[in-house]
């Protein structure tokens, strides 16, 4: 499942610089996952020892069951959204049965910068285990977006609500947080309002 999510992709593995593993944190389970990563990696055209840093969430917040495998596209978009990539908490010594040496992998083990560079930065996600989930994905940070330009038009304001008490606190809490935040750009929020939400019943409208 590892190399068919590198193919879809369309990536190889030499170009993964992160992996957020399952990590049951089980004799067993871990050593497997990673032999079958390295495997992957491997068959897939990276030759290169302890290039990759991997790591999970699970010390941190423990296993989730059958949403481990969205905590981890969170936590790893975070890492992208942060540039840094926390190490393994309470990690001391790996299992002996990981043999990380000869393996593309490293344990983070200390708060590791991940900046941008010139080729973007691709992580892999693992969820396997629970319910029988067997699934890994390919994640690629996202572009730097350029800001907006904002037009020297009046913008219009919709909102909508279920309820009129709804719809004025609404109206409230959107002229509290552009007061307070003097670098939001309006022609961005009156986007997000007028493409981004739903219609209801109750509604107002302001320039």
């Amino acid at each position: 499942v590892i190399s068919m999510a590198q193919a879809v992709a369309d990536v190889v593995p030499s170009s993964i610089s992160y992996i957020e593993a399952h990590g049951t944190g089980t004799p067993l389970g871990d050593p497997i996952e990673i032999a079958a990563l390295t495997n992957a990696f491997r068959d897939g055209g990276a030759t290169e020892n302890g290039y990759c840093a991997i790591g999970t969430g699970k010390p941190n917040i423990s296993h989730l069951d059958v949403a481990a495998g969205a905590t981890g596209v969170i936590k790893t978009i975070m890492q992208l959204q942060h540039e840094q990539i926390p190490p393994l908490l309470n990690y001391k010594t790996p299992n002996p049965k990981i043999d990380f040496a000869n393996s593309p992998f490293f344990p983070v083990t200390m708060p590791l910068e991940w900046k941008r560079s010139e080729k973007p930065r691709l992580a892999g996600i693992s969820a396997f285990g629970v319910g029988g989930t067997n699934a890994h994905v390919v994640l690629e940070e996202a572009p730097l977006r350029s800001p907006s330009a904002s037009p020297e038009r009046p913008q219009l304001f919709p909102l909508s609500a279920k309820s009129e008490t709804a719809l004025a606190q609404m109206k409230e809490n959107l002229f509290a947080k552009i007061n307070s935040d003097k670098d939001l750009d309006l022609a961005d929020v009156a986007y997000t309002l007028q493409i981004g939400r739903k219609e209801f019943e109750y509604r107002s409208v302001f320039v």
